[in-house]
């Protein structure tokens, strides 16, 4: 039986919005593949399903109809539908404040320049369109540093406001955020009234898009899940930025709704340098440099643990550099001079909210792989570790590297960092934990 996507947008959204996007879901097809097939640009489809074009031309409503293939009835349904005058709503956002809810910048952040160079690039690019900005890398990376950072400096930008939002994607404590309680968080920071907000979760994503459509914000979705987190959540209005962390590869938000991707990279050593230089002093970070970088190695050039080595460093201020790199020397050690008591910043912590979510097959083979020796592996050294083929042992180590737990560093060449090897051989054997 035909699904009828006329009903199904009444349902949902009683719009030429809603209809085109229910269209356009049932071909299985995204807005730049229906703007291709139908030859139509990409922000005549988004003004479409953002209600930016209410009533378009009969020549745009003939190309929909040849590229979804529709049947006479809906034809008539869509034209029909695009000739009625849109009804006004008198659900409306109450006044208040224009939100402004980034969190504060950390004052003592430092380097990240070329990653800023390409957000700037990426925001300059979006040419009247959504930006939606991916940034991606391993647990302690400081993919949240660096967008709150970042977005401080370009909200004057977007005059409608600022929000922020921790999906909680990888919480051991609690769980990922839902659609309906994420829209619910965004409509109350757009003081809409909350009774007035639909029950059907297609219909709170419509809502909230057609608040979205006249706005120029910057929302910030922090420690997303994956891409099926993400997407409801992204405005289809033109000239908003949508900034999103997450230490999944976020691969569908890329290749199905056009985000641009940034891998968040180690620090480079002149920047670690300079962070370990803000925090622990310009005299005493220049006493022993071969001792600094050491420090710096020790750490991964993890923003986190350099933050937190400086911490273990401050509270013995007699103590060397030499002393603090000699201490950190045993990799077990190590996690827990670098693990504190507060677990938004406890390595071990950190580590385990990804570690969490592995399947229990990605989850073996990355305690394995902790055990090997060398610091790179290859698929056949991991299939003969794991006992198993190197066709069932490839999805596990894409897994691990969606994750950003190994770095894929080139075809058929990965490498487990020395922290996160550390955290692994505890999880096979806990005693060698040394606190």
């Amino acid at each position: 039986m035909t699904e009828d996507p006329s009903s199904d947008a009444s349902t949902a959204d009683a719009s030429l919005a809603g209809l085109v996007r229910a269209l356009r879901r049932r071909a299985l097809l995204t807005q730049e593949e229906l703007a291709d097939i139908s030859q139509l640009s990409v922000g005549t489809i988004r003004g479409l399903e953002t209600g930016r074009i209410q009533q378009p031309h009969t020549g745009t409503l003939r190309k929909l109809t040849d590229a979804l293939t529709l049947s006479n009835e809906e034809a008539r349904a869509l034209v029909l539908t695009s000739r009625t005058p849109p009804t006004r709503t008198v659900m409306k956002p109450v006044a208040g404040p224009v939100p402004a809810q980034l969190p504060a910048s950390i004052p003592s952040f430092v380097g990240r320049a070329e990653p800023m160079r390409l957000l700037d690039a990426g925001l300059t690019a979006g040419d009247g369109a959504t930006v939606t900005q991916a940034i991606v890398g391993s647990a302690g990376i400081g993919k949240t540093t660096l967008a709150v950072h970042w977005a401080h400096r370009v909200r004057r930008r977007f005059p409608d406001g600022q929000i922020y939002l921790n999906l909680r994607g990888f919480d051991p404590y609690q769980s990922p955020l839902t659609t309906c309680a994420a829209l619910h968080s965004i409509l109350a920071a757009l003081h809409f009234p909350s009774h007035q907000v639909p029950a059907d979760p297609d219909a709170q994503v419509g809502l909230y898009r057609s608040l979205m459509a006249e706005r120029r914000m910057l929302i910030l979705l922090d420690n997303a899940r994956d891409a099926q987190q993400v997407r409801p959540l992204l405005p289809g209005s033109a000239d908003s930025l949508v900034l999103v962390t997450s230490r999944d590869r976020l691969s569908g938000l890329v290749t199905a709704d056009g985000a641009g991707l940034l891998t968040l990279p180690r620090m480079p050593l002149v920047e670690a340098r300079e962070l370990l230089a803000r925090r622990l002093g310009v005299r005493r970070a220049a006493a022993d440099q071969p001792a600094l970088d050491e420090v710096i190695e020790h750490c991964d050039r993890l923003p986190l643990a350099l933050a937190s080595a400086a911490t273990f460093a401050n509270r013995h201020p007699g103590a060397s550099l030499g002393y603090l790199a000699a201490q950190l020397r045993n990799p077990h050690q190590r996690l827990d001079i670098l693990s504190g008591s507060d677990p938004a910043t406890n390595l071990r912590s950190v580590f385990l909210r990804s570690y969490a979510t592995l399947s229990p097959e990605a989850a073996r083979l990355f305690r394995l792989l902790a055990r090997h020796p060398e610091d790179h592996i290859t698929e056949r050294k991991a299939a003969v570790l794991a006992l198993l083929s190197r066709a069932e042992v490839h999805p596990l180590l894409s897994e691990l590297a969606r994750l950003h737990l190994i770095e894929n560093q080139g075809p058929d060449r990965y490498v487990l960092r020395g922290l996160l090897r550390a955290y692994g051989e505890e999880l096979t054997y806990p005693a060698l934990r040394v606190s």
